[in-house]
């Protein structure tokens, strides 16, 4: 019972990092909803001005990402068994539902006839082992057939790192702290031209997987590795006010340094990473002062938000061809789509978290499981899985 408890317990805590993941896939959907707000001079100025930087949605998913990979693994007891358990689960998290959502892009982008173009299937399927397809052609977006992929390419990358410091025992967070100095440090320096800027990062030629390592992108997963260990620490601020204040000063020093410091409107730590950095860990430190409450809905939202990430842009896609056919003048079609597209995306994802995502995730995790996982492990990982991440 103390177990259960102590489960239900870190969840209840994690319910603000649940609220946060709902905000960072809904925000992504906002940002590719902006098309239909293209026709007027007016529509473009909030597409631009308003709706084009809640894409920093994914630096938000990234920071959240290296929290909860240092935070839910807290309990690692050093064995080889343990990194299989969390790669498996990890693996389990995010590849089923993208195994199901591939066909789909293909056949809502292509029609059925896709399905017999055989080049067509293999460039899709590519996607399924997180490869980047093609990091020249399309700079950070790798020109993904399932355009949203590109950031499980980075997320698994992450995750292999993570999951190999782990043999290290111990020692996993210094062998992980040296690789990072050599790939998102050493090897830029030597490389010539050193900077931070993500869309213009000199890429490797032999190798389309190692772009992600020593993409600047990946101080995301790092910043939010750090909020991890400041949550866990003995710091405690218990003053609101010294936690908005010390957040407001830093924000609007980085905001003052923004043209000096070269930031741009963009991904990354010299972009919406940093300022993002800043909010998550107040907001870290003000949940750990249980200065947060996190209204429920938006724990709902957090659930469904990786549905809600691969499913959107599909939905956005049917829901504009239906719309299409109906007898509505060019500009109330477009205000119509934009308000009622994101809705329809969030009611699918709700069905398919509950009808695809959570049941073969489950499958797959019990599968893998089976062909490695010491009792003592899954006894021992009831925090670990109420990250659901």
């Amino acid at each position: 019972m103390d177990g259960i408890a102590s489960a239900w317990t870190q969840e209840r805590k994690l319910e603000w990092i649940q609220a946060l993941r709902g905000l960072a896939a809904f925000m992504v959907v906002m940002v590719h909803s902006r098309s239909m707000l293209m026709g007027s001079a007016s529509g473009r100025a909030v597409a631009e001005q308003v709706l084009l930087p809640m894409a920093m949605g994914v630096d938000l998913f990234f920071i959240i990402s290296g929290f909860l990979m240092v935070w839910t693994t807290r309990d690692f007891d050093g064995s080889k068994a343990y990194a299989w358990t969390f790669l498996v689960k990890r693996f389990a998290r995010i590849w089923p539902l993208l195994a199901v959502m591939t066909p789909v892009a293909l056949v809502v982008e292509h029609g059925f006839g896709g399905l017999l173009d055989r080049a067509l299937v293999l460039w899709y399927a590519e996607g399924l082992a997180f490869i980047p397809h093609d990091p020249v052609a399309s700079g950070i977006y790798f020109r993904m057939a399932v355009g949203v992929a590109w950031t499980l390419c980075f997320e698994w990358y992450f995750y292999l790192v993570f999951a190999a410091s782990m043999l290290c025992g111990r020692w996993r967070y210094a062998v992980m702290a040296a690789w990072f100095a050599l790939t998102l440090l050493a090897i830029p320096l030597a490389r010539g031209g050193y900077h931070l800027h993500v869309a213009t990062q000199p890429l490797v030629a032999w190798s389309r997987y190692a772009n992600l390592a020593i993409h600047p992108i990946v101080w995301d997963f790092v910043a939010g590795m750090a909020a991890a260990w400041i949550y866990g620490s003995r710091v405690t601020i218990r003053s609101t006010w010294t936690i908005c204040g010390a957040m407001a000063v830093l924000l609007v020093a980085l905001a003052l340094a923004w043209q000096p410091l070269g930031m741009t409107n963009f991904f990354g730590p010299q972009g919406w990473g940093a300022p993002l950095a800043i909010v998550f860990a107040g907001i870290a430190l003000l949940a750990k002062a249980d200065a947060i409450k996190v209204p429920r809905w938006s724990v709902w939202l957090g659930g469904i938000s990786y549905s809600l990430y691969l499913v959107h842009v599909y939905v956005f896609q049917i829901a504009q061809r239906i719309a299409g056919a109906l007898p509505l003048s060019q500009p109330t079609l477009e205000i119509v789509l934009f308000l009622a597209r994101p809705a329809l995306a969030v009611i699918c994802a709700w069905a398919v978290f509950r009808y695809v995502e959570s049941p073969a995730s489950a499958s797959m995790r019990r599968l893998l499981l089976s062909v490695r996982a010491p009792r003592r492990i899954e006894a021992g990982s009831a925090t670990f899985e109420s990250s659901r991440r």
